[in-house]
């Protein structure tokens, strides 16, 4: 049965009002005592074994964490979707799975197979694809609802392995290292791509996941800003299905910072090679946030600096093509100082 929530903000009840991030926690705090899956997968948690690569400007922590395994090698092609039952779709959840009403869109469900302290998925109440562009205004307003936490995007070919049906997933904040290596990136950065009274937008280059930051607290601001973003992607790729990418979102003092990965690759050759070279590795948005999930003990051991960079270099968009976007991107807001009002 779903639970029902309260918007904070028009909460009148004169009692203690919870936030939704509160709510979140206290429901998975009663997961752990109804669903014997999810808590024993929690407390794996605190056996989790991890290892810590500093580089010049940023830090990437690798988790061996066996019960991603299930995602990790999840088979998103048409034909293996086609042939599964949607575990998205309400009708399909575990009968000991409760959530929570978000909105008239959007439920909140624990997620059975932590990689977070808390970790949550956020599927849309009807089974639709998994494509941000119509759906990026929610992702807004889910971070500001859910402000304790950091949200992220899968895209549909880049890590998602519920491509048939739209979700966010959600973390508690901290976790990711790329969080506190903002504002120390962008110093790397000749400054932002654009900049007025209502938005700053970046290109971080000295992060081997190339990636876009936007700042803002002004919604129409990023929506116009993001979906141009997205439609330079399109051109520059070719494509006319959604460009590869993941996102994460965050909120904090009234104002957003998004994090936007383009992608060229879903995975790297070290997932398809055979024998010792292989490595089950499938970068989504928590591995480009600086924390690499492996779910086999003999990658964990053997992985490397140069491993790592190479994944980065063959999943990451190439250095030309984000010249390219920084080009066009410049190019379309030049002499356009109106075009975010």
């Amino acid at each position: 049965m779903p639970v029902p929530l309260h918007d904070p903000e028009s909460d009148n009840s004169g009692g203690k009002v919870y936030s939704f991030s509160d709510k979140a926690t206290k429901l998975l705090s009663d997961q752990k005592k109804s669903w014997d899956l999810l808590r024993i997968n929690y407390e794996l948690l605190d056996h989790v074994k991890t290892r810590e690569f500093h580089f010049d400007h940023f830090t990437i922590n690798v988790q061996f964490n066996p019960s991603r395994i299930i995602s990790s090698s999840a088979r998103v092609d048409p034909q293996s979707i086609a042939a599964r039952t949607c575990f998205l779709c309400s009708e399909n959840l575990p009968e000991q799975q409760e959530k929570l009403d978000l909105d008239r869109n959007f439920i909140l469900l624990c997620n059975p197979y932590p990689i977070f302290r808390e970790h949550f998925t956020i599927p849309t109440k009807t089974h639709v694809p998994q494509e941000i562009k119509s759906n990026f205004q929610s992702l807004l307003s889910l971070s500001k609802k859910l402000d304790g936490h950091i949200l992220f995007y899968n895209g549909p070919y880049c890590g998602a392995s519920a491509p048939d049906h739209f979700h966010f997933q959600a973390g508690n904040k901290s976790f990711l290292p790329i969080e506190r290596e903002l504002n120390p990136l962008k110093d790397e950065t000749e400054g932002p791509w654009f900049n007025n009274e209502k938005i700053r937008i970046w290109g971080v280059e000295k992060y081997p996941g190339r990636f876009i930051l936007f700042e803002s607290g002004n919604i129409p601001s990023l929506v116009t800003a993001f979906d141009s973003i997205y439609a330079s992607l399109q051109d520059i790729t070719r494509q006319e299905q959604e460009p590869l990418l993941n996102i994460l979102s965050l909120f904090e003092n009234q104002s957003w910072q998004i994090i936007l990965f383009p992608r060229k690759k879903h995975r790297p050759s070290h997932y398809y090679e055979m024998g010792d070279k292989n490595m089950l590795i499938s970068p989504a948005s928590v591995d480009f946030g600086g924390v690499f999930i492996l779910p086999r003990e003999k990658d964990f051991i053997k992985i490397t600096e140069k491993d790592i960079i190479d994944i980065f270099n063959q999943t990451s968009i190439s250095e030309g093509h984000f010249h390219a976007l920084k080009a066009i991107v410049q190019g379309k807001w030049r002499g356009a100082s109106g075009i975010y009002i």
